[in-house]
């Protein structure tokens, strides 16, 4: 008979053949109930291997680039802004996620209701949302950029040109009171093309974003509509922000950040 390390060892193994299992899956596959299964997935999960996911599990992102530093190792703060970014989402929208960690977990906390369009050129988005009964989702492909497990390259960029959205959700490297900025030539010009066919812009960053720094300005700081990050912005980025007209929301809150008075 299997030990249950022996069980969860399996799981992994099934998962990386498989990319997802629902728990119908693994209880017949292992004869186990499904509390033993929930109960394996949620260690597995706390363990850093799984992604439990709507009806199953998936297997974990660790090759996700975090944007720059953005992101940064606060796990917790990630998911935070992740739901907070999700609360700005209506059940129906078409919105387009940008590759990387933040991107991930706004897509994880969509609602379960949410039956509105996905588009996206991260292959970790596509995957999760795979095992989901009711967004569609438009893949972007082109080149795969496995350092990002995301699609980039000129065929990105086309494919993004011939598609409209609503809302973007934006990963940056860094932020100032100029504008948004990335990395990479490569996933930048993905991103520009998404913010032209995007109505309107929604920032992901945690606080590390105002102090670090990226040489290719995505866009101006007018271009964005709503900062969600996980800090209150230092006082010169914070009165740039409000000066051009882009709302603050932090996670964890339900209000957004007053703007600061002059002197």
């Amino acid at each position: 008979m299997e030990s249950t390390t022996e069980r969860r060892e399996s799981i992994v193994s099934a998962l990386r053949a498989e990319g997802f299992l629902s728990i119908a899956d693994l209880t017949r596959a292992y004869g186990v109930s499904h509390m033993t299964i929930r109960r394996d997935l949620r260690s597995l999960e706390q363990d850093g291997h799984v992604r439990r996911v709507y009806g199953g599990a998936s297997l974990a992102a660790p090759t996700l680039r975090e944007a720059g530093r953005c992101a940064g190792p606060d796990v917790a703060g990630q998911v935070e802004i992740g739901r907070r970014a999700a609360a700005l989402v209506g059940g129906a929208d078409t919105i387009a996620i940008d590759a990387g960690i933040l991107g991930y977990e706004l897509a994880r906390a969509l609602p379960e209701k949410f039956s509105g369009t996905v588009v996206t050129h991260s292959v970790p988005v596509i995957q999760m949302l795979m095992s989901r009964p009711g967004p569609r989702v438009v893949g972007l492909g082109g080149e795969l950029c496995p350092s990002i497990s995301a699609f980039v390259g000129a065929g990105t960029v086309a494919a993004a040109q011939t598609v409209r959205v609503g809302l973007f959700f934006l990963s940056v490297d860094a932020l100032d009171p100029r504008g948004a900025y990335a990395q990479s030539d490569a996933e930048a010009s993905v991103k520009r093309a998404l913010l032209t066919v995007a109505a309107r812009s929604v920032v992901l960053a945690s606080h590390g974003c105002f102090t670090d720094s990226a040489p290719l300005l995505l866009g101006l700081l007018g271009r964005i509509d709503t900062l969600v990050t996980d800090a209150r912005p230092p006082s010169r980025m914070e009165r740039a922000l409000h000066a051009a007209g882009v709302r603050v929301l932090l996670a964890g809150e339900n209000t957004a950040v007053p703007a600061e008075r002059s002197a």
